[in-house]
């Protein structure tokens, strides 16, 4: 590498030198995965984990290192190293679509995967590379909860004032109106009683309730993976 002027071979941009600038640190001048940093006074190469790319010092999810599509750190470079695979990791490091289902994917970190869970109808967007609502992401089957009626309702449980609703053949979390309970039988919001359900005495439960009963309803028995933000 030429750390002045520029490569006569292919008119490239000659290399910073870390050792000539602040932070010690700099990005390859042609590999969006390397970076050179200044130790002892040397330049020294180093690549960025397996499927991240430099961002700066200080910067990304480690070593300075981030996923590639959260910005254009790879315009006008290349990448030096290709994939290093495990199961379920396209990457060692990265966040990936499941093979089978729309609504959980995968999340790398050093090769280890991590199954993933999009709750409250929302399925996981490939471009996006994070959980978004279902017209947003293509390609992708319809949820088996709205299989009989792709946009009529479907009880949640045996709760009596909260059901999906599906939309195009993904459901929402919906809540009855306040007094109102959901009738099992006409698959809507009535004025009670009805069968199931007397009329409410207590408060409705608060967001977060209803956040983890939609969690169970999806995996009974079972608690669902962690989320990473």
């Amino acid at each position: 590498y030429s750390f002045l002027g520029c490569n006569a071979q292919s008119q490239r941009p000659a290399q910073d030198d870390p050792c000539k600038i602040k932070s010690k640190v700099v990005g390859d001048v042609r590999y969006c995965d390397r970076y050179w940093e200044c130790v002892n006074d040397q330049p020294e190469l180093y690549d960025c984990p397996n499927g991240l790319v430099f961002a700066g010092k200080h910067r990304g999810v480690t070593e300075g290192c981030d996923y590639p599509w959260r910005s254009n750190y790879c315009e006008g470079k290349e990448l030096a190293n290709g994939p290093i695979s495990t199961e379920n990791c396209d990457w060692l490091y990265g966040i990936f679509g499941h093979e089978t289902s729309c609504t959980r994917y995968w999340t790398c970190w050093n090769g280890t995967a991590t199954e993933q869970l999009c709750i409250g109808g929302l399925l996981y967007n490939e471009n996006a590379h994070s959980c978004d609502w279902p017209e947003n992401v293509e390609g992708c089957q319809k949820h088996p909860l709205c299989n009989d009626d792709p946009n009529g309702n479907v009880p949640l449980g045996k709760s009596c004032n909260r059901y999906w609703q599906c939309q195009g053949g993904y459901p929402r979390l919906q809540r009855c109106p306040a007094m109102l309970v959901f009738d099992r039988n006409s698959l809507r919001c009535v004025v009670p009683p009805t069968e199931d359900c007397d009329i409410p005495t207590t408060p409705p439960p608060q967001e977060g309730d209803l956040q983890n009963e939609n969690e169970q309803h999806q995996h009974p028995g079972k608690n669902p993976p962690g989320r990473r933000n």
